[in-house]
């Protein structure tokens, strides 16, 4: 038995169709139950663009930030309806994902470092080792 074209085509139509659905209400689940444990203090935010000290820090709010607008920006090219694959992500945006997250790196070594002076000196000046010898 041959089966129509336009048959096939119309099938495959809904397949894509209810797959796109189920995997919306997931994603939709998901974020609902995120939402709601964050509303009820299960998971705490805290620290997410703030540093231990509780001070907001620029380059975690740059890194999430620019995180969320390139997957959204790659949902939304992906999801298009004659979207056929993958697309190719250019290496300027790329650069910019590396530059964002090593300010992040940076600006969390920063963080780590003693605040107190105990790297330094008795003069203030950094002590470049034992000067004994």
């Amino acid at each position: 038995m041959i089966v129509p074209e336009t048959q096939v085509e119309s099938v495959s139509g809904l397949l894509s169709m209810a797959t796109g659905v189920v995997a919306l209400a997931t994603v939709s689940a998901f974020a609902a139950a995120i939402i709601w444990r964050v509303y009820t203090g299960k998971i705490d935010l805290t620290y997410l663009i703030g540093d231990a000290e509780g001070s907001a820090s620029m380059s975690r709010f740059q890194l999430l930030l620019f995180s969320f607008v390139v997957a959204f920006a790659f949902l939304f090219v992906v999801t298009k309806p004659d979207a056929v694959g993958f697309p190719v992500i250019p290496g300027s945006v790329l650069t910019l994902i590396g530059i964002s997250g090593s300010s992040f790196l940076v600006g969390k070594s920063m963080d780590k470092q003693p605040s107190d002076g105990a790297a330094s000196g008795s003069d203030g000046q950094p002590s470049l080792g034992d000067s004994s010898r």
